[in-house]
């Protein structure tokens, strides 16, 4: 059995745990770590930018700040996310080329996003990965939780989690946002933009309450164990 590294973390601002988990991805593309699954939350709130969005054309910065939001860029692409307290967030860093992951991107995000399932499934929540294609336009919302992408997790037919990822000549991070609770709606006023309507679905919607940050993460754990037949070595 696979060894994994496993880091649990204290809620954290936004752009210390980008950092972290930009620190993770370029360690292992230096060969220094093994894969790592990391399972971290947000304070104070957050909102993030894929790596290609620009801050200042998307977000009422000063507005946000008022309201106790921070606004950060992550490594990887995708559209805004709001990451409020109640959120739980993995990132997976390993080998693109890892045996256990099959051959190219979106495959890879289906088995990736099974792992999630499985533990989204263990709390009770029917979750479910969409496996079509969106019959929309390529031309997407800036916002995330507008639409699921393929191989993507949803319940109800909503999205319930928005991933993306980053690769390099070695590695890969994938970062994963666990809609626990609902966004506000004093939060997307924020965007500059107009979007469209917000397609996702909470747990604490699907479950009638909200799950704690460690009964989330042990469900990770135990999912990602189960789906790729490995151990974790804790950090």
């Amino acid at each position: 059995m696979h060894a994994w590294q496993l880091i649990v973390s204290p809620a954290q601002p936004g752009l210390i745990n980008m950092e972290f988990d930009l620190q993770l991805y370029r360690d292992y593309e230096q060969g220094k770590i093994a894969p790592t699954l990391r399972i971290y939350s947000w304070k104070p709130a957050c909102i993030t930018l894929g790596h290609s969005q620009k801050i200042e054309a998307e977000i009422e910065i000063e507005r946000a700040a008022a309201l106790g939001w921070d606004v950060v860029k992550r490594p990887t692409g995708g559209g805004i996310v709001f990451h409020n307290e109640a959120e739980v967030t993995y990132s997976l860093v390993m080998d693109k080329d890892d045996p256990q992951l099959p051959k190219g991107l979106v495959p890879a995000y289906k088995k990736i996003s099974e792992a999630v399932v499985s533990a989204l499934k263990s709390l009770g929540a029917n979750a479910e990965i969409k496996a079509t294609r969106d019959p929309r336009p390529a031309t997407r919302d800036a916002l995330c939780f507008s639409y699921p992408a393929e191989y993507e997790v949803v319940a109800q037919g909503r999205k319930l989690v928005g991933s993306a990822q980053k690769r390099g000549r070695k590695a890969l991070l994938q970062q994963g946002s666990i809609f626990v609770s609902p966004t506000t709606s004093a939060a997307l006023e924020l965007l500059r933009n107009e979007h469209a309507p917000l397609n996702a679905i909470s747990l604490a919607e699907l479950m009638g309450r909200v799950p704690a940050f460690d009964e989330l993460s042990d469900a990770l754990v135990k999912g990602f164990q189960e789906t790729f037949g490995i151990k974790f070595n804790a950090v």
